[in-house]
């Protein structure tokens, strides 16, 4: 597994927005243009990669990430400047040539064999293919860059493939060009800025299906011949609706084209910018559901319309995406289907190896490490239960502003928070550093008691999970059930207690059933001795 050690984490005075030292502040990238020749053999491919920065500091040097593996056949600048260097330890060192607050470009000419980044090879079907899998850091592998989630730019892409075969890359395609023994070159351009992980290209005979619905935004399914009925009948029938109710709900589709391609992603899908590659595994075993597709494409506006600045608040790209896959269903009437992503997002939390870590981990350094149950279903319930602690109204207002407000741009957790409180009308720091800062869950121990002259239950809860999780701040809805009467009521722990109570009057006869959280608004787990006290 490739990993990359992080720089020791400044320490910041907000643990909402820590962010760590090896984000490069000296230069910005604008623009990259990247033109790739795949061979009709063999894995060697000649590139070149044109960049456009600004000079933010006087460092006098422009640093980029790059595999020592590819053999630097020439270095151009915009002034016609010729230059030489090696790549050493993973990083293409050039000197600036301007001052600060120049726009420089440089050209780097390259050929080689990747060794991640970019995979061509055979697909399941035994017909070469080419597509690139960039998360979290490997573009290195394919093309020099600025390889983190905080600088993100333009992109352009001139793919020259064989006879017989399709390109796909972000963006919009532009042209085109016929060239020599039947190869082609297709040139793509994004209208909008993007990450560096979610820059690429895919390319082989592939067989392009456009789908047609009530939405404007042009989408198409690229795939493999053997499998284009199964995604036109399967995963993708209502992804049009997807793109249809997001839009509606969150903001404007943020790019020009929607994508879906079969690819050789190691992960199950992976959310480029206006073109998700899905892994052909799924295809080939159809076994790709829908909630896979809603994930992906609600990481259009999340994730890559609004980036994670760092990796440790990952949980802004995958636990919008993991919230906003359920949310889909509920959002057009299933109901049920929502409450039982929801009720498996939980269980797959609380039965994973991270319980013990918080979700802004800044210990973790393989980021890898990061693809764990903390961002993903903890952090769509950390959505769910804020949605709750906020109501509908200020939350999908808030949500909305913030991706208006950061829109093409990096966001971290305290950017969230302060759009939140905003909406809210209230401060909501305590929850967000428990949910995001403090491990675990809470895990409440009930015992209810029945005052046969006072008609009155007492409940009484206390908080058991591990003290290395720390106490939470809570308010538990109580359902008392007697025959078909229910009465309602709210234990709520003030910061710092274990320990909660409350009693309910009323309830003429002894309660059939007691229930804290019977609706699953809460990330928490119940147990309770059968028939009370």
């Amino acid at each position: 597994m490739l990993t990359f050690m992080l720089a020791a984490v400044l320490q910041v005075q907000d643990p909402l927005a820590v962010v760590d030292d090896r984000i490069r502040s000296d230069h910005d990238m604008l623009r990259y243009h990247i033109a790739i020749s795949l061979p009709d053999t063999g894995q060697v491919f000649w590139g070149a990669t044109e960049m456009h920065y600004l000079i933010r500091s006087a460092s006098g040097q422009l640093v980029l990430d790059f595999d020592s593996v590819f053999v630097i056949d020439s270095i151009a600048t915009s002034n016609g400047r010729r230059l030489s260097a090696n790549v050493q330890r993973g990083e293409l060192v050039l000197p600036h040539w301007g001052a600060v607050g120049d726009t420089l470009s440089v050209t780097i000419y390259y050929h080689g064999a990747p060794r991640d980044g970019l995979f061509i090879q055979d697909n399941v079907h035994g017909e070469r293919t080419a597509f690139a899998d960039n998360w979290p850091n490997r573009a290195r592998h394919w093309f020099p860059g600025e390889d983190h989630p905080s600088d993100k730019a333009y992109a352009s892409f001139a793919v020259d493939v064989p006879a017989g075969w399709r390109a796909v890359a972000n963006g919009r395609l532009e042209r085109v060009d016929t060239l020599s023994a039947g190869r082609s070159r297709w040139h793509w351009e994004t209208t909008r800025p993007i990450p560096v992980y979610t820059m690429v290209i895919g390319a082989g005979p592939l067989t392009v299906t456009e789908i047609r619905g009530v939405s404007d935004v042009p989408q198409a399914l690229w795939t493999f011949r053997q499998d284009s009925a199964f995604a036109v009948d399967g995963p993708f029938r209502r992804v049009d609706q997807m793109v249809d109710v997001y839009s509606r709900l969150i903001g404007p589709f943020p790019y020009a084209k929607l994508a879906h391609v079969e690819s050789s992603t190691r992960f199950g899908g992976m959310e480029n910018s206006s073109a998700i590659f899905y892994t052909e595994r799924g295809y080939a075993n159809r076994t790709m559901g829908e909630g896979l597709v809603a994930h992906e494409t609600a990481h259009q506006w999340f994730g890559d319309a609004v980036t994670e600045h760092d990796w440790h608040h990952l949980w802004l790209s995958e636990g919008f995406a993991s919230y906003f896959d359920p949310l889909f269903f509920q959002l057009i009437g299933e109901e049920d289907r929502f409450r039982q992503g929801m009720r498996e997002s939980k269980q797959s939390y609380m039965g994973s190896a991270v319980v013990d870590r918080p979700v802004i981990d800044t210990t973790v350094t393989d980021l890898f490490a990061l693809l764990n149950a903390n961002n993903y279903p903890k952090g769509a319930w950390i959505l769910h239960m804020l949605r709750g602690e906020v109501g509908d109204s200020a939350f999908f207002r808030g949500i909305r502003e913030y991706y208006h407000t950061y829109r093409d741009s990096t966001a971290l957790t305290d950017d969230l928070m302060a759009i939140m409180e905003r909406h809210a009308d209230r401060p909501l720091r305590r929850f967000f550093e428990q949910w995001l800062l403090q491990p675990g869950y809470p895990q409440l121990e009930m015992t209810w008691s029945y005052d046969t002259e006072g008609h009155a239950v007492t409940i009484t809860a206390r908080q058991a999970q591990p003290a290395s999780w720390g106490t939470f701040d809570l308010t538990v809805p109580v359902m008392v059930q007697v025959g078909g009467d229910f009465h309602t009521a709210a234990l709520r722990f003030a910061r710092g207690e274990r320990s909660a109570e409350v009693t309910v009057s009323g309830v003429e006869s002894p309660p059939t059933n007691v229930v804290l959280d019977s609706d699953e608004t809460l990330l928490i787990r119940v147990t309770a001795p059968a028939g009370g006290a």
